[in-house]
């Protein structure tokens, strides 16, 4: 079986149209928030036009609001014998065992700050190998129990979609490439015959908060998720579970394929659970369902806190999760509890090991070269606020986590719009 877990709630949110999605008010102008088309696709020679030299129409400087550092670790469930996957880290996330435990599977954006595309390597850190890397984001990527197909989320097309890899061919496709059928997150299930997934269709655009223009809620994103299944081949698509107003993510699968476990989390929470300001005071449960039906629903977990990240452990009944915020944050394994501010973990089969990511807050460096999507762009990174002059100088925006340079940056001077702030 295949499932993918992205983060529940990060990045696969990509919505009808990202641009306007993105806005609440987009429907008050009467845009049409429904529309799947977009223009063009990112040029598959962007990214090398952009690290060749500058973009013919200029440098795009984009503030990115993120970790500046992210590295995977594998450990023993408690913790012990902690050591990094990889000898040469560049920012990589959402990590998953392979079901023969040989193998991590994970997301890296070691071709460009900002393009996503997946890799794996062996569990002791050699053999690294990249699986799909394209110019669109791939993410949560699962491997099948036969270990020659695996499923990821992917953007290619310009909407989040499921897609499957053959990994003797080389071949793929999208399984998920209709507006019926369109997701965001999956995981495999152990016979290999299913993909259970988590996805906003039919859902309207919904913001964070009190009301406060035209009677539409705040510009953060919240979101509504149900759990969908669906066989490998395209057939078979069905909704598992539901709960109107809530966000139910990141399925995993007993043992016997019986039961899907998951997060469930009202659709407000989505934003609390993400925010430092509010985490503290969200919480979320644990459920499990029968497969079959999506009756017999179990609340597993229902301490307090965000609860993300189930997973049964092994063969067991026994379900490992993280718990983000309280004064207890960390992975709990069952009845094992490690005190850590990782993310995104993911267990071994047997359930004694676990890989996850750490993060850091560095600021990047200003200027920062960025993956480009536009051959005629040059994509960098700025704090906020940045402003340029005539002559292709930068002040340095003054940020309360980084220490400011003493003194301005400088662009060349081609690549200045008069007056610009971006």
């Amino acid at each position: 079986m295949l499932s993918l877990l992205a983060s529940p709630l990060l990045a696969l949110a990509i919505g009808p149209s990202a641009a306007y999605a993105a806005c609440p008010y987009a429907q008050q102008m009467g845009l049409d928030l429904n529309v799947r088309d977009i223009p063009h696709s990112p040029s598959p020679s962007a990214h090398q036009s952009g690290r060749r030299g500058l973009g013919k129409d200029g440098v795009m400087l984009m503030n990115r609001i993120a970790p500046g550092t992210s590295k995977l670790y594998i450990s023993d469930i408690d913790g012990g014998n902690e050591r990094p996957l990889l000898s040469d880290p560049v920012f990589e996330y959402h990590a998953s065992f392979s079901p023969d435990g040989q193998w991590v599977l994970f997301t890296s954006e070691r071709n460009g700050d900002g393009n996503s595309d997946i890799w794996r390597v062996r569990t002791k850190g050699s053999d690294l190998q990249p699986l799909v890397t394209t110019p669109a984001v791939e993410d949560s990527v699962v491997l099948s129990t036969s270990g020659t197909h695996a499923a990821y989320a992917s953007t290619e097309g310009m909407i989040a979609n499921i897609w499957v890899l053959d990994l003797v061919t080389g071949n793929r496709w999208n399984l998920t490439d209709t507006p019926a059928i369109a997701a965001t997150t999956n995981k495999t299930s152990p016979d290999s015959q299913w993909i259970a997934f988590s996805s906003d269709r039919n859902t309207k655009w919904a913001g964070h908060g009190w009301e406060t223009f035209m009677g539409l809620s705040g510009w953060e994103h919240t979101q509504e998720l149900s759990i969908f299944a669906i066989r490998p081949d395209g057939t078979g698509f069905r909704k598992v579970i539901g709960k109107e107003g809530y966000a139910l993510g990141s399925p995993s699968w007993s043992a016997d394929g019986k039961r899907i476990v998951y997060y469930e989390m009202t659709r407000e929470t989505t934003w609390d659970a993400h925010s430092s300001f509010d985490v503290n005071s969200a919480n979320s449960s644990i459920v499990s369902v029968d497969f079959a039906t999506g009756t017999d629903r179990v609340v597993e977990v229902n301490t307090s806190g965000v609860k993300i990240y189930p997973q049964y452990l092994g063969s067991t009944s026994s379900i490992g999760y993280l718990l983000k915020g309280t004064t207890k944050e960390g992975i709990y394994s069952g009845t094992t509890y490690y005190n850590t501010t990782a993310r995104s973990p993911a267990w071994s089969p047997d359930g004694k090991r676990v890989v996850y990511e750490k993060v850091s807050w560095d600021i990047r460096p200003q200027n920062k070269l960025l993956y480009s999507w536009d051959a005629n762009w040059t994509y960098r990174f700025t704090d906020v606020f940045p402003t340029i002059n005539t002559a292709g100088r930068q002040p340095s925006p003054k940020n309360s986590s980084a220490n400011p340079p003493s003194s301005p940056s400088t662009l060349p001077a081609q690549t200045a719009k008069p007056s610009s702030t971006l």
